[in-house]
């Protein structure tokens, strides 16, 4: 069940708890289909919000994913842009752009293939942002949080980087591997993030502390502070399980992007004592099941699909070429390079 604008519902949608008036009379009871004329007494009576349910909520928007990817794409360049001149941020567009992501975070499996399709629609900054948070929001319905949470935890994810708005293109950008002194110039982007951030009232202590902590590291290994254990805080700690596995599966400038199986390897091996593991193993456990009956292309060079999970160890499935059987979990010297389908 999720609580919805008004504003954002289509007919079509039902609704997930009565509704009742000022003076406590019943308007509509639970799993009404909403109608036009719903919508004007809605509006007629100020209501704003309402609950529905979310097998449902997919019918309320009549955008594509396409489509509300390259909108979210054209809004994070327009601020992090307006940002890089010295505007304040437009908190306003930011909350929204986030409300249509949530929308969209549904069929898990389809929103993994959708962000694969939309992996080089731009520059990484931007294409990265719009994809942690979409993973945030994901990861924050997986943990039952609730509403409010889970669109801290998709804010994060889209200011998160936003301090290598004030990094030179020459180093952010850089195709060769940074010189010790160019990547202390990268690890500022943290500190310039939080300050940026900081700026704004209206954006929440937890938000800004994800931005200068995602890159922490429960040892102690990561910065800009070194800190250690549960300072880093739960929406940074979110933001870092998501940063880590979309920065894997994208292509940068400076390395080839890898398999989600591979990034599901990484946050495996993270989660003993640098990421948050109650976090990072519930990523790793849901997104390992997405890919069945997926083609992939093996390190061998052949194309086949994922045909099983094996649950000991999900990022080793059994792989289909053609009749033979490739079980990877005891065939270690293969891989699974990418996912083609």
């Amino acid at each position: 069940m999720l609580k919805l604008k008004v504003s954002s519902l289509k007919p079509g949608v039902k609704l997930g708890k009565d509704i009742y008036t000022s003076d406590s009379q019943l308007l509509l009871p639970k799993g009404t289909v909403i109608t036009d004329e719903a919508l004007n007494a809605f509006a007629r009576r100020n209501i704003k919000e309402v609950f529905i349910m979310e097998a449902s909520a997919r019918m309320k928007s009549q955008k594509k994913f396409d489509d509300v990817y390259v909108d979210s794409l054209d809004a994070v360049k327009a601020f992090m842009f307006e940002a890089r001149l010295g505007k304040p941020l437009e908190v306003e567009e930011i909350s929204e752009t986030v409300d249509m992501l949530m929308e969209q975070v549904f069929d898990e499996g389809d929103l993994f293939k959708q962000m694969r399709m939309m992996k080089d629609k731009d520059d990484y900054l931007f294409t990265h942002s719009v994809n942690v948070s979409l993973l945030c929001i994901l990861i924050g319905r997986w943990l039952k949080c609730d509403d409010k949470e889970i669109k801290s935890l998709g804010i994060a994810g889209l200011l998160h980087d936003i301090g290598k708005i004030f990094i030179p293109d020459k180093i952010l950008n850089k195709p060769d591997k940074l010189t010790e002194r160019e990547f202390e110039e990268i690890k500022k982007h943290t500190l310039m993030g939080y300050n940026l951030v900081g700026q704004n009232e209206t954006i929440s202590t937890e938000v800004a502390n994800a931005v200068l902590m995602h890159h922490e590291r429960l040892d102690g290994s990561g910065y800009p502070i070194g800190s250690k254990g549960a300072q880093m805080g739960f929406c940074a700690s979110v933001v870092a399980v998501a940063d880590v596995y979309d920065a894997i599966t994208s292509r940068r400038i400076y390395s080839s992007k890898q398999s989600p199986y591979a990034a599901a390897e990484v946050l495996w091996n993270e989660s003993f004592g640098k990421l948050d593991a109650r976090i990072a193993k519930v990523f790793y456990d849901k997104i390992t099941n997405f890919y069945i009956g997926n083609e992939v292309l093996l390190s061998n060079n052949q194309k086949g699909v994922v045909v099983y999970i094996n649950p000991t160890q999900p990022t080793r499935p059994i792989v289909m070429v053609d009749d033979v059987f490739y079980d990877l979990s005891t065939d270690r010297n293969i891989t699974i390079l990418e996912i083609i389908d």
